[in-house]
């Protein structure tokens, strides 16, 4: 549920404390934060962000999955200047989901996943990412949108183990190793 509106403002320092928590994260990934966590409506959250991107306090950069969104040095300023006008309801939702929040976008931009529905089946694209570049990637057909969406939200959690499985089935075994060292 969300609190009562205050003013445009505060919607800006929200914003703003939110980034900061997250770190760079794209405009759906702070989208979701936001509203998810009662912070703001959608309605706040893009009247919000135009004055933030207007001002110059937020800026986009570009990253492999698309466009992130970061604080300018004077929107950090700004948040440190006036983040405690920020209603202490607000304040505890920003520090009670941060810190989860922050390592779910971490995963979702090293781990990106996505699926569109493709003749009778849906294709999924699920890749992990290191220092920005594409270390693996693997497409498969889902049956059915529910086991596409499953796909996708399930690739974070076993990403590492697919990689090291896949390395393991297709590269050296362990006894070869030995046998090629000097």
């Amino acid at each position: 549920m969300f609190d009562v509106h205050a003013t445009e403002e505060e919607d800006k320092l929200v914003l703003l404390c939110a980034l900061d928590r997250l770190g760079g994260c794209t405009e759906e990934q702070l989208l979701r934060f936001v509203v998810e966590t009662g912070l703001q409506s959608q309605f706040q959250f893009y009247i919000a962000l135009a004055g933030l991107k207007e001002s110059a306090l937020v800026r986009e950069t570009h990253h492999i999955e698309g466009r992130l969104l970061i604080l300018t040095p004077e929107g950090r300023q700004s948040m440190d200047m006036f983040a405690g006008r920020i209603r202490a309801s607000l304040q505890e939702k920003l520090e009670t989901y941060g810190a989860g929040w922050r390592r779910r976008v971490r995963e979702e931009l090293q781990m990106p996943a996505d699926w569109k529905q493709d003749g009778n089946g849906f294709l999924v694209t699920l890749r992990a990412l290191e220092f920005g570049e594409e270390i693996f990637s693997m497409k498969l057909t889902a049956a059915t949108k529910a086991q596409a969406k499953r796909f996708c939200e399930r690739w974070p959690q076993k990403a590492v183990y697919l990689y090291q499985t896949v390395m393991e089935q297709l590269g050296e075994l362990p006894d070869e190793q030995e046998k090629n060292q000097p």
